[in-house]
């Protein structure tokens, strides 16, 4: 008869026990979590992730750590590490593994990508619909093209929220971005058709008192309510603004006042949907990178929510990259269908000067937000499928290169950054602008380390206990890659004691994935605590038994590494390398 006990399988934080009594074997589960490590010597470093990119946008590879400048807070730092990452499948790049402030040049190529979570952050509560199904299929042409080895994606509407966590699969990308739809609540046209006010014009006469805005609405309502009645033009009389008692200056100061009240509510609407974006990007593993795909919107007023959204960002470690989905803009004076004849002569002279300044004013918090953070902002191009590709792919090349802050620096302050390149270019770096200054190490006792946590992290191979180990690489019922670590144990080399008349022992185990730079990027704990009859314990050491954890990551090239300890501190450990595919 098939002994049970064998197909023990510890999966995730749920545990199947298919055998032996209960009260024989107690197995438990759960995410395993190293302890930071306190070192008696501690260096502080502070880690960039550069991206060079030519005029056209295109990573540049083949740099060395000699080719950079650091400045902090204006002052020059050395280069204390140094590596280059490079995608599969491009182009070769200078190799590059970290390395020791005193040789920061000692290299070799990482063979597995960087992780990268990239939420793309769909503003559909501004912008036309023509526009948002444009940016719905640039968007579904590059995830169908492939994100990238080691990459993630989320799909994320300020309407709604979360539309689909962090997953490789393209297809359940494709539908959810496909479901999306425009939910603007305040045409660019504005309110009323006659008098028209825009948004932005609306913003000056309601804040700044822009008298030229306030003339041209007057003007244009003063026409329109002469047309109502039926006034021939010879008739008519120019209002000034100056009366403003007048009910028609009333009326136009009112519907700017409303006008304006509105677009200002759906750009707070927006800002606290992209903070809670940001909040769930920040639990995401690896580099961490928010695309916003609008067609911008008025900030202007609600300085400290744009500040604070980058502030959030910087300290998270988050790049915002930025994609104008208006495209290629161009406008063309006065309104479709419509004259210099017959608009009066205020409204458009005052529409025809200010077409740059309003989609400067709405285009100011995408810029911000990408230059504010290291990010690029994709605009002035009807090539989105591009903008997608430059914005969200995994670039080709990038660089790691970290350096030692100043220790007399003031700890949580925002410090910042320039990364140069020492030869003059045409070429550009990518990366972000600053970052907050380390806390010095508490004093406070460090934190319990088992020698297996050690284990863990460390390379070697250690035999103290028999165990083998298998894997299998599947998919979770969402599509999402797994790999499930079968590890089994002889219990015949082990030590058990008496209690009470039965066998006690206790295993425990870990199972993690690591990345070539040798990060945790997966991992999980378990325990097996055997109070073992005769009879199941003579059955258990003859045939052994096996203990199973199943990890997720994205694809690509990772170190298996299982760990096993016993109650008398004995311990084994086992690596494999592991392939996730695409």
């Amino acid at each position: 008869m098939r002994d049970p006990v064998r197909c023990l399988r510890l999966l995730a934080a749920t545990v199947f026990l298919a055998a032996a009594q209960s009260d024989e074997v107690h197995v438990s589960a759960h995410a395993y979590t190293p302890p930071q490590l306190r070192l008696s010597v501690q260096v502080q470093l502070v880690q960039l992730e550069v991206v060079v990119r030519d005029a056209h946008g295109q990573p540049v590879s083949g740099l060395k750590p000699s080719d950079f400048e650091i400045l902090d807070e204006g002052n020059p730092r050395e280069i204390a590490a140094f590596s280059v990452g490079t995608r599969a499948g491009s182009k070769p790049a200078a190799t590059g593994a970290p390395s020791s402030a005193a040789n920061p040049s000692s290299s070799a190529t990482p063979p597995v990508p960087t992780l990268r979570s990239t939420l793309l952050f769909f503003d559909d509560l501004h912008g036309a619909p023509p526009e948002l199904q444009r940016a719905q299929i640039a968007a579904k042409q590059f995830v169908k093209a492939g994100l990238g080895p080691g990459a993630r994606a989320a799909v994320f509407a300020a309407s709604q929220g979360l539309v689909l966590d962090f997953t490789a699969d393209a297809d359940a990308l494709t539908s959810a971005i496909e479901k999306l739809r425009p939910h603007q609540r305040i045409s660019e046209n504005g309110m009323q058709p006659c008098p028209r006010i825009t948004p932005y014009q609306a913003y000056l006469i309601d804040n700044t008192t822009d008298i030229n805005a306030l003339d041209a609405a007057v003007q244009e309502a003063q026409q329109c309510a002469n047309h109502a009645q039926g006034v021939p033009a010879a008739g008519r009389t120019r209002l000034t603004t100056a009366s403003s008692t007048n009910p028609t200056v009333m009326a136009v100061k009112a519907q700017a006042s409303a006008t304006w009240q509105q677009a200002r509510q759906d750009s707070i609407t927006t800002f606290e949907a992209f903070d809670n974006a940001l909040a769930l990007l920040t639990r995401a593993p690896g580099t961490r990178v928010l695309l916003m795909v609008s067609t911008g919107f008025l900030s202007a007023s609600l300085d400290a929510d744009r500040e604070g959204a980058v502030d959030r960002a910087v300290r998270a470690g988050i790049v915002i990259d930025a994609l104008d989905a208006k495209g290629l803009w161009s406008e063309t004076p006065g309104r479709v269908g419509e004259t210099e004849e017959s608009l009066p002569i205020e409204t458009f002279l005052f529409e025809t000067s200010t077409i740059g300044s309003r989609n400067d004013a709405v285009n100011a918090v995408m810029q911000e937000f990408a230059s504010g953070t290291g990010g690029l902002f994709f605009h002035n191009n009807n090539d989105l499928v591009g903008g997608f590709a430059q914005l969200a792919a995994v670039p080709e090349t990038t660089y790691l290169i970290a350096f030692r802050p100043d220790e007399g620096g003031a700890a949580g302050k925002y410090r910042k950054l320039k990364v140069r390149l020492t030869a003059k270019s045409s070429d550009y770096v990518q990366t972000r602008p600053g970052y907050f200054a380390p806390a010095a190490a508490a004093p406070a006792a460090a934190p319990e380390v088992r020698p297996l946590d050690q284990q863990v992290m460390a390379p070697d191979v250690l035999a103290q206990i028999p165990i083998q180990l298998t894997q299998k690489v599947g998919k979770t019922d969402k599509g999402d890659p797994t790999v499930s670590l079968l590890i089994h144990v002889d219990l015949a080399a082990l030590k058990f004691t008496q209690r009470d008349g039965r066998r006690v022992q206790k295993l425990a185990f870990v199972g993690a994935l690591l990345d070539a730079g040798g990060k945790l990027v997966a991992a999980k704990e378990g325990a097996m605590d055997f109070a073992l009859k005769q009879d199941t314990f003579a059955r258990l050491t003859a045939s052994g038994v096996n203990a199973g954890l199943t990890l997720t990551a994205p694809p690509g090239s990772y170190r298996a590494r299982v760990v096993v300890e016993d109650a008398d501190g004995k311990l084994a450990s086992l690596n494999q390398a592991v392939e996730i595919p695409q």
